[in-house]
C-alpha cells in the first residue's frame, strides 16, 4: 500500500486542527487511511500528514477538488502542500 506523505504551513495550528479532524469523511471516501499528523518540533504551523492510500489517484483526484482547496483556504492552509508518496519494502 502506498504511504503519502503532505507536508504544508499553516496559519495556526490549533485553528487548522477541528477542520482538518472534521473532514474524514473525504479522506475515507478517497481511500486514506491516517498513520498520523506531526508538527515540526520548533514550529508548530509546520504539519505533516501522513496516510496510508489504498488508490492514489482516488487521492489526488481528492487533493485536485475545489471544495477542498476552498476547505484549505478557509481552515488556514497558507502554503501549497509538498507530497512525497512511498511504497514500503
Amino acid at each position: 500500500m502506498p504511504t503519502i506523505f503532505l507536508q504544508h504551513r499553516v496559519a495556526d495550528y490549533e485553528s487548522w486542527r477541528p477542520a482538518y479532524d472534521e473532514d474524514v469523511e473525504r479522506r475515507s471516501a478517497a481511500g486514506l487511511s491516517e498513520i498520523g499528523v506531526f508538527r515540526k518540533t520548533g514550529d508548530e504551523n509546520l504539519v505533516l500528514l501522513v496516510w496510508g492510500a489504498e488508490n492514489v489517484e482516488s487521492f489526488q483526484a481528492m487533493l485536485n477538488s475545489e471544495d477542498l482547496k476552498h476547505k484549505m483556504q478557509e481552515a488556514g492552509v497558507v502554503s501549497e502542500p509538498e507530497i512525497w508518496i512511498g511504497e514500503g519494502l
